[in-house]
């Protein structure tokens, strides 16, 4: 957790801003650690409030966030908030471990070399993964999260502008990584790839793509520990802009024929639609894709990573037909798109819509 305000609480709001869509949801945490979600809404993020992370009018955010706590009947009493942007840093580094002095003084110390900011403007945490060997020297392997100040204190005016009691404030690689801190149920298509050619990688190591709107986030969890983390700056809502400037259509429509067609190949008899949609999709995803493998790559070679043994898809862009399976021919491992249900110990409130429950996986993370 980012910025721990207040003991955690087992009933809460929790709350994603995201540059398209903020998302609210109620959950409970039972004394058995699983999650209850009492209720959820979703609402359109008023114009201009947000930009890269920050958000610029904190009133009309506010506005937006309690006319859906009280138009649901949420009645927690604590909260929660997830922050996003592309000026949250985080990176792996390995730092010299120095004779006779302690982790916590060497690795601080180190900061101001390594981060490209000033770092006075920064809030800095950090955590070592583990301890390594190269050429004789011992290194310290340490995650480090860095955010603007600034950000962060909108994000915090938020929730004390709510008249509820602020518990923290994480960020999306966090929350991912305690949501993939419980067991996934993954037994179907386990039985699909046993019957598939691909690599048999024997490794804890997975990747977990994000597919946001506005962005891409891709983590590496090793152990269950988040151990790499990069922020890249096309989302599925490039795809809509494309297909709508080629047809002369409203966004909203160009949506609705990316989320028809996807990524499956027209044929003589396809419609225009179809063939527009096909060609703007499958540019737009190999291309985010190859900067995809560039991750891979960097975590490997750079950041002493181990082979990834599966992939699992997350994000409202991850339910893009055919994405998971042209991942799968492009890296040979298992990818397994993962919905909030997917997740072992969850349960909803009964008659409540789950038709939008894939978008809430950044918003339930935070209540771990």
């Amino acid at each position: 957790m980012f910025l721990d305000l207040f003991m955690r609480k087992t009933s809460m709001v929790c709350i994603d801003v995201g540059y398209r869509n903020i998302k609210v949801v109620e959950v409970s945490v039972k004394k058995n650690n699983n999650i209850f979600i009492e209720n959820y809404g979703i609402v359109a993020t008023p114009e201009d409030c947000i930009k890269n992370g920050a958000i610029y009018d904190v009133e009309r955010v506010l506005r937006v966030i309690k006319t859906v706590i009280k138009e649901e009947g949420m009645k927690a009493k604590n909260a929660k908030i997830i922050m996003s942007g592309t000026n949250i840093i985080t990176r792996i580094y390995m730092i010299d471990k120095a004779e006779g002095e302690s982790e916590d003084f060497t690795i601080k110390n180190s900061m101001p070399n390594f981060l490209p900011v000033d770092i006075d403007n920064y809030r800095v945490d950090y955590k070592l993964l583990t301890t390594v060997r190269d050429k004789n020297q011992e290194k310290y392997k340490v995650f480090v999260t860095a955010v603007p100040r600034k950000i962060l204190e909108s994000y915090i005016e938020v929730l004390q502008g709510l008249d509820l009691k602020p518990l923290a404030v994480d960020i999306p690689a966090n929350s991912t990584a305690k949501f993939f801190n419980r067991d996934i149920y993954t037994k179907d298509m386990d039985e699909y790839y046993s019957k598939r050619k691909h690599k048999n990688v024997q490794s804890d190591t997975y990747a977990v793509l994000d597919f946001g709107s506005e962005t891409t986030i891709v983590n590496f969890l090793k152990d269950r520990v988040l151990e790499f983390n990069k922020v890249i700056l096309s989302g599925s809502s490039n795809i809509d802009n494309h297909i709508s400037n080629e047809m002369s259509i409203t966004l909203q429509e160009a949506e609705r024929i990316k989320k028809m067609y996807g990524m499956n190949p027209p044929n003589s008899l396809s419609k225009r639609e179809h063939v527009i949609a096909y060609g703007k999709v499958n540019t737009f995803i190999e291309r985010l894709v190859t900067q995809i493998v560039k991750c891979f790559e960097f975590y490997i070679e750079r950041c002493y990573g181990s082979q990834i043994s599966k992939i699992f898809i997350i994000g409202g862009g991850s339910q893009l037909n055919g994405l998971d399976q042209y991942l799968f021919s492009i890296f040979n491992v298992p990818v397994y798109p993962v919905g909030l249900l997917s997740l072992k110990g969850v349960e909803l409130r009964k008659n409540l819509d789950r038709e939008k429950l894939n978008y809430l996986i950044n918003s339930v993370g935070i209540s771990l």
